[in-house]
């Protein structure tokens, strides 16, 4: 399961929890609770491993590109030199060649623009479960000191020189 299923699963838990007679908390299964936020922690790790395989198939797919780009050039150049010979083939073949090596660019433009698009998609989602998750935590947590007592200003206090 993914990281948003099991925190749907922890909400689910929360919401279907049966309310404490004249106040607004709820009783809550204790084990069945740290079970499913122990498999958030699990996955978590999963989900930036995710995003760091993103990265590397990014890398090489770059990297396949250019290897693709440097021997359609060394063709084109290899190729370019053979026809030398005679004036008419050798005009010919340089804008063969010309044309060989701006088809390549533009293909490896090409790639190099499609792959840095899906790895920024895939990079602000997991931005944004992470955004979700820390909502949900930092909710909770208000939550949990409405319920304790402390004032607004330990809040600040516990929250520490984060402030994003």
């Amino acid at each position: 399961m993914e990281v948003h299923e099991k925190l749907g699963e922890l909400a689910a838990l929360v919401s279907g929890a049966r309310g404490v007679p004249l106040s607004s908390s709820v009783m809550v299964d204790r084990e069945q609770l740290l079970s499913l936020v122990s498999e958030v922690r699990r996955l978590l790790p999963a989900e930036v491993q995710q995003a760091g395989d993103v990265l590397a198939q990014r890398d090489e797919v770059l990297e396949a590109a250019r290897v693709d780009a440097d021997k359609i050039l060394a063709e084109a150049r290899e190729r370019a030199e053979e026809l030398i010979d005679a004036q008419a083939v050798t005009k010919q073949s340089r804008e063969r060649a010309e044309h060989i090596v701006t088809t390549a660019r533009d293909e490896a433009d090409r790639l190099k623009v499609d792959s840095e698009a899906w790895v920024d998609r895939k990079l602000s989602e997991f931005q944004d479960e992470l955004d979700r998750l820390k909502q949900q935590a930092e909710r909770g947590r208000d939550r949990l000191r409405t319920r304790t007592g402390d004032a607004p200003a330990s809040a600040e206090a516990d929250a520490g020189p984060e402030s994003d």
